[in-house]
């Protein structure tokens, strides 16, 4: 973690405060309650198709992670294009746009939205497989494949990764066939190119789809032979990271 990073999570720690960090994917939302050092508590659910049971267990969750902490502020990574406290729409997340969190939450709480690839690179880079390097570009392959970059220790805003690539429906098709060869193929051939022009330092890769049996070896040496030179690692702070990650905001 950074110098500045470090000075608010520790002032945040003296004054016996905590941050709710919540990941919104497109399979299943997830929650950690932070203290600047490491995950309390965490929490998770299948992420609701409507919008009211949406907003009725976010809010749940959050009251759950909270307990009877004092809670200093409250994270959010979601799995698409977002402005200001705003989710404005995600592909995996079709029926929910235009959402607001800052109606679910007092002014007193200090509240602020990311996208998800986002936060999950964030604390990658930050406490996790990126730890340590200059530059690293992370992929999270799960519903979607997300995409962020990294440098000098802040995570780049690039908008156009929030959009999914014309892609992803096909990518979808093969990993639902379950058919790994094809799918690793596929991955390496089409992001290579993607990943090249930002010479990144490091490549952090997680999501659930690299748990399958001999994924994660047969992607990397597949990602070299499309001309990947550069250092490839595993994520490491498994499906805590984009909540971790959204706590962090607050570091920035």
């Amino acid at each position: 973690m950074t110098g500045k990073a470090k000075h608010r999570a520790n002032i945040l720690s003296r004054l016996g405060m905590r941050i709710i960090g919540i990941d919104i994917g497109g399979t299943k939302t997830r929650g950690v309650l932070w203290d600047g050092k490491r995950v309390v508590r965490a929490r998770e659910f299948p992420t609701p198709r409507n919008r009211s049971d949406f907003e009725r267990r976010v809010l749940a969750l959050s009251q759950r992670l909270a307990g009877e902490e004092r809670v200093a502020a409250i994270g959010i990574g979601a799995a698409g294009t977002v402005e200001r406290t705003r989710f404005i729409s995600g592909p995996n997340i079709p029926r929910i746009k235009d959402f607001d969190f800052r109606a679910l939450w007092p002014r007193s709480v200090a509240l602020k939205v990311d996208n998800d690839a986002r936060c999950f690179a964030r604390a990658e880079f930050l406490l996790g497989g990126g730890r340590g390097s200059k530059s690293l570009f992370v992929l999270t392959i799960g519903t979607g494949v997300g995409r962020s970059y990294g440098k000098n220790g802040k995570i780049i805003k690039i908008k156009r990764f929030e959009y999914p690539e014309w892609w992803e429906r096909r990518y979808q098709a093969i990993r639902d066939r379950r058919d790994d060869e094809k799918l690793i193929e596929f991955l390496a051939q089409t992001l290579a190119p993607l990943i090249t022009p930002f010479k990144p330092e490091v490549i952090v890769i997680g999501g659930g789809v690299i748990e399958r049996r001999g994924f994660w070896q047969r992607l990397q040496a597949a990602f070299g032979a499309h001309g990947l030179t550069c250092n490839i690692r595993r994520a490491t702070l498994d499906r805590d990271a984009a909540a971790i990650g959204a706590a962090l905001l607050f570091g920035e």
